[in-house]
């Protein structure tokens, strides 16, 4: 005689009864299309469940409560269940945040710069992100890396080495009839 067979006949069952399979209150509510996300539940001895948890009116707290008592083996239901959604989860409106832009101390001469009435029109600018390249921003603006070199000439105020730009810098594209 196994284990098992020791304990059913223990237990006042024969191998030849057909084992009952209760199922718990969680999965009992999902079968009646109630998400039971919100909800904890206790239980005692004398077959209790005591339900905690926040639901959304006073009709789907009475609906659980039937649910849950209907349950074999549930002999009673405590409600302890809050109407309406918890603080916690009442999610406010998103908060939009408008990021300022550091900019680099050259980037703010050059913008300056271009704003004199020296250089009345000094064309497109464009402000360096990270990851450009001068070869990829002459790709952009003209339709051909090869003329980086262009707006290189056009900004050595600013840069020293056409290899070296940084996040934040304000370049000065130059019109290619004019260059």
């Amino acid at each position: 005689m196994g284990f098992m067979d020791k304990l059913s006949k223990m237990l006042g069952g024969n191998k030849s009864a057909a084992v009952e399979t209760v199922k718990g209150p969680s999965a009992t509510l999902r079968d009646h299309g109630i998400d039971p996300s919100n909800l904890k539940f206790s239980f005692k001895q004398d077959g209790t469940v005591t339900i905690d948890g926040h639901v959304q009116n006073q009709a789907e707290c009475d609906r659980i409560c039937e649910v849950v008592k209907d349950i074999s083996n549930v002999n009673g239901v405590t409600n302890n269940m809050v109407v309406g959604a918890p603080e916690s989860v009442v999610k406010p409106e998103p908060e939009v945040v408008v990021a300022k832009a550091e900019v680099a101390p050259e980037a703010e001469v050059v913008a300056k710069e271009a704003a004199t009435p020296d250089n009345e029109e000094p064309g497109r600018t464009y402000t360096v992100k990270s990851g450009d390249t001068l070869w990829a921003i002459a790709a952009e603006m003209y339709g051909s890396g090869g003329k980086y070199m262009k707006i290189f000439e056009a900004n050595t105020n600013i840069l020293e080495n056409p290899d070296r730009i940084k996040p934040g810098q304000v370049l000065v594209i130059p019109d290619l009839e004019e260059s």
